[in-house]
């Protein structure tokens, strides 16, 4: 249970940070680590949503040493570098989160400050997944567990590029949905065109790739006890593509940002419980109809 507290938290930092971004409030607290010299600041909607940041963070900071404890005291051999990267991780991240303020919100940081979030909510994830007691650790990366493990890279790698689109300000250089500037391979005019153009094209690849997954569950009967799991997240991808459409569509209304976020965290874990299961249960038969 302690696990899941501290992946919740970790979501709600992600999506939280993401609010803030998409309110313009990174700077409303110029200082760090205090804010406007004070341990507590003044009342305002902005100022409070980067300083609600800052607490989450250090909450979830916090919860993540315990945790990181306990999996260390129980995870065995190579497995304890899991822990340990957890925590030496947070620590850059909390530097780049200061840094972010300090140097007012460069593109580049604050794109690898959000990536360097991400991976230490992958790694609580990996955590929460195995308790080093009655899951053992586990780590594969060929055959089908391989492929899973891809798909998840893909996403990831589609999160570095939407980050990129958020903070380089891209995010509307297409102003319509679905073609752009009017034209479904439109003219790359500028650096701004062919982030958001090329975040596009990869959300529609993701789409395909994962109907194409659902299609090989029917085929293949080892991959079969994924059908179900498949089959959602192929619908939710889809739907994270319409969401997207309407960020946009909305000039970029953070409430419609931050839920594009969260669907794009709820597709990474639940491939990442695909990936657990198939290393976990992989050389079971597959019961699936």
């Amino acid at each position: 249970m302690f696990a899941r507290i501290t992946l919740a938290l970790f979501f709600l930092l992600l999506v939280w940070g993401n609010l803030v971004a998409g309110m313009k409030a990174g700077l409303a607290c110029p200082d760090w680590p205090l804010c406007h010299g004070r341990v507590l600041p003044p009342f305002r909607l902005d100022i409070w949503m980067e300083f609600g940041h800052r607490l989450i963070a250090a909450t979830a900071t916090v919860s993540l040493l315990v945790l990181a404890w306990q999996r260390f005291k129980h995870y065995r051999g190579a497995a304890k570098a899991v822990p340990v990267a957890a925590v030496a991780i947070i620590a850059v991240e909390i530097i780049l989160g200061g840094l972010v303020v300090v140097l007012e919100l460069p593109v580049q940081l604050t794109t690898v400050h959000f990536m360097t979030g991400l991976t230490v909510f992958l790694l609580v994830a990996y955590m929460a997944a195995f308790d080093g007691r009655d899951r053992i650790p586990a780590f594969a990366v060929r055959g089908r567990s391989g492929l899973l493990l891809a798909l998840g890279a893909l996403i990831f790698s589609q999160g570095a590029l939407g980050a990129y689109v958020r903070h380089s300000g891209s995010g509307l250089a297409c102003t319509d949905f679905p073609t752009c500037g009017g034209h479904w391979l439109p003219r790359i005019s500028s650096a701004e065109v062919l982030a958001q153009f090329s975040h596009r094209a990869m959300g529609a690849v993701i789409v395909l790739t994962l109907f194409t997954f659902w299609l090989a569950t029917l085929l293949d009967g080892r991959l079969g006890r994924h059908r179900a799991t498949a089959l959602l997240l192929a619908v939710l991808a889809t739907a994270q593509v319409g969401i997207g459409g309407v960020v946009v569509l909305s000039g970029l209304s953070y409430v419609m940002a931050a839920v594009h976020l969260a669907m794009a965290l709820l597709l990474i874990l639940l491939l990442g419980r695909m990936w657990v299961v198939e290393m976990t249960e992989g050389e079971r038969p597959s019961t699936a109809g």
